[in-house]
């Protein structure tokens, strides 16, 4: 019981005497920053850090790309995005979470213009380190590209995304950070190889609007993996159209044979054809494949019918002769 009052007088002599006398200057107060405690002289809070700044660096880390949709020439994207600004004080150093930089953080409101559908899938990552503030988060949607099939299966793609800001180049500029090809060796794309990774700023004009805005472009070059699909698509085909042209050396008694195998690769090629059709981009140009595919039918429907013409002229000259 005495331990109990004893605590209640301490308690209230700290608040009547202790606390009152601490310099008003050098409260230690949390502001802003969610898990972070900053001591600052009582005044001013940063508002720098909401302000719009002279210029801001802006990175990308792809991560995931796939479903790679050749007839809505679109594919699926996952990627960090960040950016990075200075102020004009030193801060200690802090990291939080936020879910929309309401807690006084600029945000340059990015745009991803050529995003069919996107979706924000973490809180802003804000870590701020002295007189510099970064913000990073991840992205996730489909992405409409600009490809060309013609050489397919043996083609190269550039998946582009191109970000905007709601601020034009009078508000502040916008600088690319310095990204290597080495950044592209943690991204998955199945079934494609890497080959390079390119980044500029372009410029860009939006109608009845004098102003001029950065349009930051990321560029993936993709170059398919050949191997595995031209040994499913061509091998078979080879070897079907290669037994028809040798059909041809055989002796003309066996005529009954040489037909039965021509018109069996004919049938196996059309076959081969409504099966394949679901793994080669239905598109309305053709592609190598379908050219190749289109190539080995019709030389195959040749054969049999040049081997039909050729037993019509013998059977026409023996009736003369007779």
């Amino acid at each position: 019981m005495k331990i109990n009052y004893l605590f209640k007088f301490t308690l209230i002599l700290y608040f009547i005497l202790i606390l009152p006398s601490q310099s008003f200057g050098q409260i230690t107060k949390r502001f802003l920053y969610k898990d972070c405690a900053v001591t600052e002289e009582m005044g001013e809070i940063p508002e720098e850090m909401g302000e719009i700044p002279e210029e801001i660096f802006v990175e990308i880390y792809p991560i995931i790309i796939s479903k790679i949709d050749e007839l809505e020439s679109a594919y699926e994207y996952q990627f960090y995005l960040g950016y990075s600004f200075e102020i004009d004080r030193n801060l200690p150093y802090c990291f939080f979470e936020s879910e929309s930089l309401k807690e006084g953080i600029f945000n340059p409101y990015f745009e991803f213009m050529n995003a069919i559908d996107i979706e924000r899938t973490t809180s802003f990552e804000v870590e701020i380190e002295d007189n510099e503030v970064y913000v990073e988060a991840r992205y996730k949607g489909k992405i409409k590209g600009n490809f060309d099939f013609t050489l397919y299966p043996f083609d190269k793609q550039n998946l582009h995304l191109d970000i905007s800001s709601t601020y034009s180049r009078d508000d502040f500029s916008i600088q690319l950070e310095d990204q290597k090809n080495s950044l592209l060796d943690k991204l998955e794309v199945q079934g494609w190889d890497k080959v390079n990774f390119n980044t500029q700023i372009l410029t860009e004009k939006w109608d009845q609007d004098d102003e001029e805005y950065d349009l930051i472009r990321y560029e993936i070059e993709l170059k398919r993996q050949v191997f595995s699909i031209s040994l499913r698509l061509f091998l078979p085909l080879l070897v079907i159209v290669s037994l028809n042209f040798l059909s041809l050396i055989l002796e003309r008694n066996d005529f009954e044979t040489k037909v039965d195998i021509q018109l069996a690769a004919l049938i196996a090629i059309a076959a081969y054809s409504i099966l394949m059709d679901t793994k080669i981009p239905d598109l309305p140009y053709l592609t190598i494949a379908d050219t190749f595919i289109a190539l080995s039918f019709f030389s195959s429907a040749f054969i049999l019918a040049l081997s039909i013409l050729k037993k019509r002229k013998r059977d026409k000259k023996l009736v003369e002769k007779e």
